[in-house]
């Protein structure tokens, strides 16, 4: 099971939140299982990319050359959309019942802050066959699950990510720590469930195979 973000930032400001907002609850989770005295059945990676804004060169780097793992993903959760908090998982019917013991005790930690595990419904999406967007796309492009957290703005901040991305306002003060923090808490508990599993996500009906 594998979680992440990317440390570099473009280049006209330092990256609070492109990619801060990913990379620190990383870090986060880990610790927090750590604390936990987690020993978890499965490896859980933390994966803190480089050069994800000149072409998604870490990320694509480790898919190219651990392919003798592919198979043996679970899933890699990535976060680089900004610092609103996750709270919700969209999954293919295959892996629901899984997620659905995962995430049960999710509710239970903050009234605040609701989760929503919800079912896909339609026919899947093709497999991509190009790379863009951020770190999970050579992932996705050789197969392996990327089912990614939805995110939410439940405070009623009106946080406006096009109006930091890339721009010299991406600073360490955009951030939001409470979303920050509760998003490191999901984050621990859904890989961590993952990683105990006894065998790995199903892959059916993620993708439509051309």
């Amino acid at each position: 099971v594998l979680l992440g973000g990317h440390l570099d930032a473009f280049d006209v400001s330092t990256g609070g939140v492109d990619n801060g907002s990913g990379v620190t609850p990383a870090m986060e989770t880990a610790r927090l299982i750590m604390a936990a005295g987690g020993k978890p059945k499965r490896t859980i990676l933390v994966t803190l990319w480089a050069a994800e804004e000149f072409g998604l060169l870490g990320s694509k780097h480790w898919v190219e050359n651990n392919q003798d793992k592919w198979s043996n993903v679970s899933n890699y959760f990535n976060r680089d959309g900004g610092p609103l908090v996750a709270s919700s998982l969209t999954v293919p019917e295959a892996m629901y019942d899984d997620f659905e013991k995962i995430c049960a005790p999710l509710n239970s930690i903050d009234p605040e802050f609701p989760f929503t595990l919800n079912k896909r419904t339609g026919d899947p999406r093709p497999r991509p066959t190009s790379a863009g967007g951020s770190d999970h796309a050579y992932f996705a492009i050789n197969g392996i699950p990327t089912i990614g957290f939805g995110t939410t703005d439940p405070r009623g901040y009106d946080f406006n990510y096009g109006e930091i991305w890339h721009t010299e306002r991406d600073l360490y003060n955009m951030s939001i720590p409470a979303y920050q923090n509760h998003t490191s808490i999901v984050q621990a508990v859904v890989v961590y469930g993952l990683a105990n599993l006894d065998h790995v996500l199903s892959r059916e009906g993620l993708y439509r195979e051309e």
